[in-house]
């Protein structure tokens, strides 16, 4: 059973009120104005739309409902914004028992959270339903995969030439900062698409890492390459020259960045670099060093790539999207700042959200806070690959419907 949690946001409606003028006898007053004959007087009864001495002359009011959402459809937004998956998937079980069957999007939201769960039988007995509830084909379990949205996918050299969104900088301490997080549970992540997972990441600005958040994010990155997963890096070589300054051969310390140059450098393809280093790490740490692994052929087109553009201008940059990836939090959530009034340098802004897990309602409210100020300035924005689930509860937030695209 669904229970409503928030009151029931307001639908989108357009109305067209006709009003005429009030036909009403006078009679002449001791001031000699026009009194109303209390016969023809018009009773104000409780819900009358009388306007002071105007009244709907036979009325005629158009409502255009766009994208109403159910309760059981908002409920459900909102308990997986707060991380219920459990309970989001039974509010819309529920939902398709009542009036609500007929929204197409309670279907999609129930496709989506099924295909997180990875329960492809339900999944497909659904499709069946849906079949013979609108007559018309069913999603198939692959498009509902997070982040196998084939047809809006970059190729490998475009998400190379994109702008990498996702930032590391300076030095790491917190190892719940979001980007560590989002790597670490997207290298956990079973894949329901043979798509590789594409990640860009920014590193330009990253100067060092403790040992906690050195082992997390060296772990989640070699996870990430062993799946195979494609990863942009913005200045990887000089990175990793700048994390290696600091690392002397005997000096048992930062051992954590020593595990994170040994991964960045799986990454380079510097085998040699690598060897000569992992003789320093055996040597200081006296135990075994991680093992030289040879990337995919699709990680190698994307090397090549990235080291024959790492000279390119900023202006050659041919996607400028903006890359959201995990899960996002709070109102101070990293991302929101790359969508700041002052940070952007296009338009229409893309806001590529087709690897986010979950945004919890308050990061909700301050993504619709920060669309609607670019939005201020005539700057448009596209959200792109958002699952329903998300669109739904970013829609309760106050994002307009119309922001949502598949392909840009």
């Amino acid at each position: 059973m669904a229970f409503k949690i928030f009151p029931k946001s307001p639908k989108a409606a357009s109305a067209k009120l006709e009003l005429a003028p009030v036909d009403v006898a006078g009679k002449p007053g001791k001031d000699g104005r026009n009194l109303a004959d209390p016969a023809t007087t018009i009773s104000r009864h409780h819900g009358d739309t009388e306007l002071g001495g105007w009244a709907p002359q036979a009325a005629r009011i158009e409502v255009e409902e766009e994208g109403a959402l159910g309760p059981s459809l908002e409920n459900s937004a909102l308990m997986f914004a707060h991380g219920n998956a459990t309970a989001a998937t039974a509010a819309l079980v529920h939902a398709l028992d009542t009036a609500e069957r007929s929204q197409p999007m309670v279907w999609m939201c129930l496709f989506d959270l099924y295909a997180r769960a990875d329960d492809r039988a339900s999944f497909e007995d659904l499709a069946l339903r849906f079949v013979v509830q609108f007559e018309r084909s069913a999603p198939a379990w692959d498009e509902m995969a997070v982040g196998s949205n084939a047809a809006s996918k970059p190729t490998a050299a475009a998400a190379v030439r994109a702008k990498p969104k996702s930032l590391l900088r300076g030095d790491l301490t917190d190892p719940q900062a979001p980007v560590i997080v989002a790597l670490s549970e997207a290298a956990k992540r079973k894949d329901a698409s043979p798509a590789p997972q594409r990640f860009d990441l920014d590193i330009a600005e990253l100067n060092g890492a403790n040992d906690v958040c050195g082992l997390l994010l060296a772990g989640a990155l070699a996870s990430l390459r062993r799946k195979g997963a494609v990863i942009s890096f913005r200045a990887l070589d000089a990175t990793i020259r700048r994390l290696s300054a600091p690392l002397k051969a005997g000096e048992r310390s930062r051992k954590g960045q020593w595990y994170l140059v040994l991964e960045l450098l799986q990454w380079s393809g510097q085998s040699a670099v690598f060897d000569d280093r992992a003789v320093d790490f055996a040597v200081t740490f006296e135990i075994s060093p991680p093992s030289l692994e040879a990337l995919t052929p699709l990680q190698r087109s994307v090397l090549t790539t990235q080291v024959a553009e790492a000279d390119a201008p900023e202006s050659d940059l041919v996607d400028d999207r903006v890359i959201w990836v995990g899960e996002l939090k709070g109102a101070a959530d990293p991302s929101l700042k790359t969508v700041a009034v002052d940070k952007v340098t296009t338009n229409p802004v893309v806001v590529d959200m087709r690897q986010v897990l979950r945004v919890d309602f308050v990061c909700g409210g301050a993504v619709a806070n920060a669309f609607t100020r670019l939005m201020a300035q005539a700057i448009d924005v596209r959200v792109l690959g958002a699952t329903p689930i998300i669109q739904v509860l970013l829609q309760l937030t106050g994002v307009p419907g119309h922001l949502f695209v598949k392909t840009v």
